[in-house]
């Protein structure tokens, strides 16, 4: 009787062991994949930011750009972390990213007519921008 019981005992065991290493054959995988996937997610977020902003740069520049001259108005944009530089040049925006050893320029283009300006960028944040027609052309101010 004593070793049908030891049987049982160690077959339990052999079984708990398998689930074990069941459980970890498919969870190390999935653990690793999102792991070492994470910063490059993150980058790709931050992109789709960029173009949004961008995006708010020719939108602002298009309102004021058709309502005449002399029109002005403020808006905030929230620019992602990791945009360096923003440029504003004839009709197009541009900004500048820069995120663990990869750069990227998001650029996007209107019907506005930008006056030559760049913005450096110590980090991302809500900055404050004043868009105003000056003879058709939109000048871009920070505050």
């Amino acid at each position: 009787m004593k070793t049908e019981h030891t049987t049982k005992k160690g077959q339990v065991a052999i079984e708990f062991l398998a689930v074990v290493a069941f459980f970890l054959l498919i969870s190390v995988p999935v653990f690793l994949y999102f792991y070492t996937s994470a910063p490059q997610k993150e980058y790709y977020a931050i992109l789709s930011q960029a173009e949004v902003a961008a995006d708010e740069f020719i939108k602002y520049g298009e309102l004021v750009g058709t309502q005449g001259n002399g029109t002005s108005i403020s808006r905030v944009i929230v620019l992602p972390k990791n945009v360096d530089r923003v440029n504003l040049n004839g009709s197009h925006a541009s900004l500048h990213i820069s995120s663990g050893g990869l750069e990227s320029d998001i650029v996007r283009t209107g019907s506005v007519t930008f006056k030559e300006a760049s913005f450096p960028i110590n980090d991302g944040g809500s900055y404050m921008f004043t868009f105003t027609n000056v003879d058709g052309n939109v000048n871009v101010t920070k505050k």
